[in-house]
């Protein structure tokens, strides 16, 4: 196995590696200790039924189940996005074939449920790319004004703005109406701390970060604003351009990520699973009371 760097990005490709066999536990702590210093590994050419997706997951963390029932395939751990029809004509799992925006998954959680990856089944010929951006990078690169104003911050994160309002899109399967009334409004700090190496990461989410404490909403605003364009600067940003079987992993708390949209006329299929991270181990954004 090898573990190498993607186009002098962040991101890392592990080479030399069938998921679909057991992974010795010397590579399997190579993976996870790269995984842990980059946010996001990239593995090609896998071939993997969902209880072999469900076991990658395993090795990393905890499988969880996600709160939109109507995504779930008939494994309960693995998550449907895809703009395909079922047999009946109802929607097969969430997203549809719509755009979005830069965002991280479950930070309007208390307890974020960190661990995600996604998996290429069926690719559209065009459009679909998904891209991520190093919040410990973006953390470390701050000009001295920005990192002065958001060390102590602590932010409003909200499942209702994210999804409600000119926000809400009417194809993507969200039961939203269920959804915002099981998920008020959480606080977290906008800068987290690794619990071992003490390497610090923003931990900002547009259009779900609704207010700073003890700012004024404007000025909120513009700080936000600004880290976001930091943030998402070319040089700090992964591009992927999937290809049928590519596996890659990341972790929510130290990336942001997003995805292009593509023709309603072409298909896609992947398979998503959210995984609990070990605390010890990786960043959990804890909730500010």
């Amino acid at each position: 196995m090898q573990i190498a760097p993607i186009a002098n990005s962040f991101a890392r490709e592990v080479q030399g590696v069938s998921l679909w066999q057991p992974v010795s536990e010397p590579d399997r702590a190579a993976m996870l200790a790269a995984y842990r210093e980059t946010g996001v590994l990239v593995f090609r050419r896998q071939a993997l039924s969902e209880d072999e997706l469900v076991a990658f997951g395993r090795l990393v963390g905890a499988p969880s189940l996600y709160a939109e029932t109507a995504w779930l395939s008939s494994t309960p751990e693995v998550i449907i996005l895809s703009n395909l029809l079922s047999s009946d004509g109802s929607m097969l799992g969430g997203l549809a074939n719509n755009r979005l925006d830069w965002h991280t998954d479950q930070s309007y959680y208390a307890e974020p449920v960190t661990g995600c990856f996604l998996y290429g089944v069926e690719l559209p010929a065009e459009g679909g790319e998904t891209s991520w951006a190093s919040l410990y990078t973006a953390y470390e690169t701050l000009p001295p004004e920005l990192a002065k104003a958001v060390e102590g911050a602590v932010g409003t994160f909200s499942f209702a703005a994210r999804v409600g309002g000119k926000n809400r899109k009417s194809n993507d399967n969200h039961d939203t109406d269920r959804r915002i009334r099981e998920t008020p409004d959480v606080k977290h700090p906008l800068v987290n701390v690794h619990p071992k190496t003490g390497r610090k990461a923003l931990f900002i989410d547009p259009k779900t970060v609704t207010g700073i404490d003890g700012l004024p909403q404007d000025e909120a605003n513009d700080l936000l604003d600004r880290l976001l364009a930091h943030t998402v600067r070319p040089e700090n940003v992964y591009d992927h351009d999937w290809q049928p079987g590519d596996l890659v992993l990341w972790d929510n708390a130290v990336v942001l990520h997003k995805r292009e949209g593509f023709p309603s006329e072409n298909s896609r299929l992947m398979k998503r699973m959210i995984l609990k991270l070990d605390p010890a181990e990786h960043i959990i954004p804890p909730v500010v009371q």
